[in-house]
């Protein structure tokens, strides 16, 4: 009871979890996104010592993303169960994209060639440019042609720290999004137990009217029945001890 009277309207936490949903973590996701583009590109191009440093700078972008992530979740925590309909809209597009892009880092390394990109089967079909330098024209169309990152390589070891962080960071959204999902299961089954509540004393108010129209019903025939022995008690009593008859000007007792 103590932790529902913390709870606040939405309203007054809007302003701070403005500040995560439209400034810092979308912040966050720009910056990670190019450092998965920098890691198509290094990766395709076999340039292993840049391909690690990319690796080390976007898990410490995860990191930075999974903190404030925690920062929101414990606002949205504080959140009263009214406004979880509210908050889920609210939170649910930055939390898509954090989940989106999490997705999109754990799958570089889903399928990897082990043959190196200098052969035919690693160029792209279109006949473009192989440069280096260049950025990747589609992420999806390169990664299928990325080049396994050999064991002796330190990009190999920064990959698996950053592969542990975005696994983490998945995790995170997973968490977040069941906490979102549980206040409005709270509340829907506060409307149930209302709803059922309501319906009950509907019903219960239906039964006790009808009882008490039986009851009304059956005293008032009751009564009548009652009143009905009464005067026929009371002819048959005065039928019995009926004083003298005059006929006549004879006066006439009963025998």
């Amino acid at each position: 009871m103590a932790e529902e009277g913390n709870k606040l309207t939405l309203r007054r936490l809007e302003a701070p979890l403005h500040k995560f949903i439209k400034v810092a973590l979308p912040t966050d996701l720009e910056r990670l996104q190019k450092h998965h583009n920098n890691i198509l590109k290094y990766q395709h191009s076999q340039q292993w010592d840049r391909l690690h440093q990319e690796h080390i700078n976007a898990s410490r972008t995860v990191q930075q993303l999974r903190a404030n992530m925690r920062e929101m979740e414990k606002l949205c925590a504080r959140v009263r169960p009214e406004d979880a309909a509210a908050l889920e809209a609210l939170v649910k597009p930055v939390r898509d994209r954090a989940s989106e892009a999490a997705r999109d880092f754990l799958l570089l390394h889903s399928n990897p060639l082990e043959t190196p990109p200098s052969s035919p089967a690693t160029r792209p079909s279109s006949g473009g440019s192989s440069d280096p330098g260049e950025e990747p024209v589609s992420g999806q169309q390169i990664q299928l042609q990325l080049p396994e990152i050999p064991p002796d390589q330190s990009a190999a070891e920064s990959w698996d720290n950053l592969e542990e962080d975005l696994k983490a960071l998945s995790g995170l959204v997973m968490e977040f999004s069941l906490l979102v999902h549980s206040q409005q299961e709270k509340i829907d089954s506060i409307e149930d137990n209302v709803n059922r509540a309501a319906a009950n004393v509907e019903e219960g108010t239906r039964s006790l009217g009808k009882l008490l129209i039986e009851s009304s019903a059956n005293a008032a025939a009751s009564k009548l029945q009652k009143h009905h022995k009464s005067s026929i008690s009371s002819y048959e009593y005065r039928a019995e001890v009926a004083p003298e008859i005059s006929v006549q000007g004879w006066r006439v007792s009963p025998p």
